[in-house]
């Protein structure tokens, strides 16, 4: 078993006290993983857009500091999606930040409506093969995802194929979806014998409507279970995660898939 922790936050201030705070407790709560939601080091998509890229960028390199030094401090490894500034643009990464190195995942598909168009805004590379960002800790084999990239089966085939036992899924989730997002990974995770650990920002951001980010982020195993959740406020939840090893070997879901395959 590994212990994992989730922080709900909304967007964290410059100042790095806070994040300090609950990496401190993490880190005695027996955790060496900890995972952010998304827009928690930068501001929200919508408010980016209305953003100096100057400002952005003071935003990113602050925060991205604080990770590095804070990692090495507690020795930890941060999982937290990040706002790259490039000369031709914004990327929208994932960190995975340890006391060793820095590592980073670029969301390959991003959403494209009218109302949330990160496709647009973001500079992201544009590619027909999809990859999936796979890494070990302890003994668990990880995978990570952004939130929209949960809804497409191709990452989940690579999941089910590549026997990974958590997938860490940061999300900016809003519009009373709550129901929709445990449905959802509650299938994912029976259907691809997978842990997955769901964090959701908070917030809220008065547009034209009112988006409220509602929190709720949870625990699910490698059964379809819901086994932890949080409310809606800033809150921190520590999880004991096992390999999958077990729900596969019941279901075998994988073997059987074997057959059907091109």
């Amino acid at each position: 078993m590994s212990s994992v922790v989730a922080l709900q936050f909304p967007t964290l201030a410059l100042s790095e006290s806070r994040l300090d705070y609950y990496l401190k407790a993490a880190k005695e709560s027996g955790a060496n993983l900890v995972v952010l939601g998304e827009y928690v080091l930068n501001s929200f998509f919508i408010e980016l857009q209305n953003m100096p890229k100057s400002m952005i960028k003071e935003q990113s390199e602050s925060k991205k500091e604080s990770l590095i030094k804070l990692s090495k401090k507690y020795d930890l490894t941060i999982i937290a999606p990040f706002i790259s500034v490039e000369n031709n643009g914004l990327k929208k990464l994932c960190l995975k930040v340890s006391p060793q190195s820095i590592k980073s995942y670029e969301q390959q598909i991003l959403m494209p409506y009218a109302h949330w168009n990160e496709d647009k805004f973001f500079n992201n590379k544009k590619s027909e093969k999809l990859k999936l960002f796979i890494f070990m800790h302890e003994k668990l084999k990880c995978a990570l995802l952004f939130g929209f990239e949960a809804h497409f089966d191709v990452f989940w085939q690579m999941i089910m194929k590549k026997k990974i036992d958590l997938v860490i899924i940061p999300t900016a989730s809003t519009f009373e979806s709550n129901q929709r997002w445990l449905e959802l990974l509650k299938t994912r995770a029976f259907l691809n014998s997978t842990n997955i650990l769901r964090v959701n920002r908070i917030g809220n951001l008065k547009q034209e409507n009112e988006w409220k980010f509602y929190g709720d982020s949870f625990f699910i195993d490698a059964f379809g279970q819901l086994q932890e959740q949080l409310g809606d406020k800033e809150e921190m939840l520590v999880v004991q995660v096992a390999k999958a090893n077990e729900a596969r070997a019941l279901w075998a879901f994988d073997k059987i898939n074997k057959n059907f395959e091109n």
